[in-house]
């Protein structure tokens, strides 16, 4: 079979053509993907609804600083991303129960920290206070005390940072939950724990019983009973058929 050169000046000349094509396209094609990509938003009824109460409680206060209708692009839109028509209601109500909420329009952080408030469940700080006490205000708390250990809260000193970050952990949890209208109950991983994390006299327990479970293994000493008993038995020269 001839094998044709493929060095010849058609084939050369076609390779060439093909380079031209390619640098020719445009660079920016892989681009629209990108460009595609936008960030997450609160959906436009929410913020159609969320703008009339505003402009209703704010009046020319409100449509002065963010305009009459509620534009896809403001930053509220980005700011309140996630955030559910119930819990807008949530900051809403807030709003209306501060006596300066007439004043002026809050800035949207300090609105969405307003939708994610959960009514009577305490501040981080004043759950901590409540763990340590074994008196709970709120079932969140008391979710999150025994995720942590109530044995060790009772026990604990209340500068305990290592066992305060363990519960303040849990409890953001559990907050976490009752912001977004989640059953409370459920079961919380544990986060990645040294002993640092641990009360001291459990570490120094564990580390003793390892100590005399190595010592029991280095002078062949049986771990169970019945063979300690048979051991014992044999070095006396004792046989339990000798008294039966």
């Amino acid at each position: 079979m001839e094998i044709k050169d493929l060095k010849t000046p058609v084939q050369a000349q076609q390779v060439q053509d093909l380079i031209a094509d390619v640098l020719s396209l445009p660079l920016t094609r892989s681009t629209p993907q990108l460009q595609s990509v936008k960030p997450e938003k609160l959906p436009q009824s929410l913020m159609d609804k969320l703008w009339i109460k505003m402009a209703e409680m704010y009046g020319h206060r409100w449509t002065a600083n963010f305009g009459v209708s509620a534009d896809p692009n403001h930053s509220w839109a980005t700011v309140l991303k996630g955030i559910t028509g119930q819990q807008i209601a949530n900051g809403l109500n807030a709003l209306v129960e501060k006596p300066e909420a007439n004043d002026w329009p809050p800035p949207a952080n300090v609105f969405r920290s307003m939708c994610l408030q959960v009514p009577g469940l305490p501040t981080e700080s004043q759950a901590w206070g409540e763990a340590l006490r074994g008196e709970y205000s709120h079932k969140a708390v008391k979710i999150a005390a025994e995720a942590t250990s109530t044995f060790d809260l009772r026990t604990a000193r209340p500068g305990d940072k290592a066992l305060r970050q363990r519960f303040e952990r849990n409890y953001a949890i559990v907050m976490r939950r009752a912001q977004t209208g989640q059953p409370l109950e459920g079961r919380i991983a544990k986060g990645i724990g040294h002993d640092s994390t641990r009360p001291r006299e459990q570490v120094q327990l564990e580390h003793s019983r390892k100590e005399a479970e190595a010592l029991v293994i280095a002078q062949g000493i049986p771990a169970n009973g019945q063979s300690a008993r048979a051991m014992l038995l044999a070095k006396l020269n004792i046989r339990r058929d000798d008294h039966v």
